[in-house]
């Protein structure tokens, strides 16, 4: 039997690229110009090791950024998490939080998980360089899945191919604009290899110390999607191990 999920991710593909202008932003992340090639990779200073007069004066202005930008990005009602906050802070704000094992992090961060409304599972990653004291928020993860209007082995019809590019526009498409609307018409987009036959679509904003990344995950059950917020050489480690091609000019 074929499985239309995977003759449906053109079809996912061209509504994440339906995004306005949806080409790399070079305002901030220092590419051509001319949107000839994939951003160049950030580095940005982290906030949970000892260093030198200089480099700890930087971070000062980094940690200020990091708050900034998280409390305007991170949507309600946990807007009041932010990059760098240490982990007691946030697991007194947050008890409810528990320790989760991460089976495949390519930055080896130290988890918790909490059960959000409606199905929403937040996870949060923690650096683990340092004295425990200095552990700090490095990455915060927003999960949810809409189930599929078509059985996975149905068979490859127009009706079921139309089914689930109706449903894919109907249910997504308002969500691919509140996106745009939050965090701008400008994103960098990424196919991914993600885990065996599911790809993955990957859009990146990215601001003066955060990334704002939207992963999609088309397969039987339906869409999954990932909303991730990192520092941005956290997501360009990400982008680098899940092994994403750039993808230029809207073409996925």
């Amino acid at each position: 039997m074929f499985r239309p999920v995977n003759a449906m991710l053109p079809l996912l593909c061209a509504l994440l690229a339906a995004l306005p202008a949806c080409g790399p932003s070079r305002s901030t992340t220092g590419g051509a110009p001319d949107g000839a090639g994939p951003p160049a990779a950030t580095e940005v200073a982290t906030t949970d090791a000892p260093a030198g007069p200089d480099v700890a004066a930087a971070r000062v202005d980094v940690a200020s950024v990091f708050r900034e930008e998280s409390a305007r990005w991170i949507p309600e009602p946990y807007d009041d998490l932010y990059l760098g906050e240490p982990l007691a802070q946030v697991l007194e704000d947050y008890p409810e939080a528990r320790p989760y094992v991460s089976p495949a992090d390519p930055e080896r961060l130290e988890w918790y998980e909490l059960q959000g409304v409606r199905g929403l599972v937040l996870r949060l990653g923690f650096g683990t360089a340092g004295a425990p004291e200095a552990k700090r928020l490095r990455s915060v993860q927003f999960l949810s899945l809409l189930q599929g209007s078509v059985p996975a082995d149905a068979p490859a019809e127009p009706r079921a191919l139309a089914a689930w590019q109706e449903w894919i526009s109907r249910t997504y498409g308002p969500h691919i604009q509140g996106l745009r609307e939050k965090y701008g018409e400008r994103a960098d987009v990424y196919s991914c290899a993600g885990s065996g036959e599911h790809p993955v679509v990957r859009l990146v904003w990215r601001g003066e110390a955060v990334a704002v990344t939207a992963a999609f995950l088309l397969h039987e059950k339906g869409l999954s999607s990932t909303l991730m917020f990192t520092p941005l050489d956290v997501a360009d480690r990400y982008i680098k191990a899940t092994q994403c091609r750039w993808l230029q000019d809207r073409v996925l």
